[in-house]
């Protein structure tokens, strides 16, 4: 189990303190020492977040360990988080560089907008969504709700170009 650090509570106050994303940022909220690993990426699931974001937010320094507590390595708890969000996940060594997210991005963009116009009025919401995601780790976070609107098999070439095959 983890807490927030010092940090970590600075980061809750001042959205500007340090560089995570919104689904990062939510799971930085439900982690309070209570809650495991695992009930944090269940709960976070539709927002994509993903063991490689907790570990993220450990290496900021944002969360430390439950004093007393053996914290089990954000790691272990990947595939319970696959299966929650029905998406394939990537271990951490092989996420891919800033210059790969940028031209995953490029490449995924329209294809991400292609899907919401195919939507007609229904997507007008999503399609703005899209259009305001911030970069690479907005669409990876509007995933769910694409996949929602437009079902498995629509979704699978943007997922190929976002997450990888």
């Amino acid at each position: 189990m983890y807490t927030k650090s010092d940090l970590g509570l600075q980061a809750m106050k001042d959205r500007h303190a340090v560089d995570i994303t919104r689904a990062q940022r939510s799971a930085l909220i439900l982690f309070d020492g209570q809650r495991s690993v695992r009930a944090v990426l269940e709960a976070t699931a539709a927002l994509g977040v993903t063991a490689a974001d907790i570990d993220q937010l450990v290496a900021l320094g944002l969360l430390q360990p439950l004093a007393g507590a053996g914290a089990a390595p954000a790691p272990a708890a990947a595939p319970a988080a696959a299966a929650v969000a029905g998406a394939r996940t990537a271990p951490a060594a092989d996420q891919p560089s800033a210059q790969e997210r940028a031209q995953r991005y490029r490449v995924a963009y329209p294809l991400a907008t292609e899907l919401t116009a195919q939507l007609g009025l229904r997507g007008f919401a999503l399609n703005l969504a899209v259009e305001a995601a911030q970069g690479f780790e907005g669409l990876v976070e509007l995933l769910p709700r694409l996949r929602a609107a437009v079902g498995d098999a629509r979704i699978q070439p943007l997922e190929d170009v976002l997450l990888g095959p």
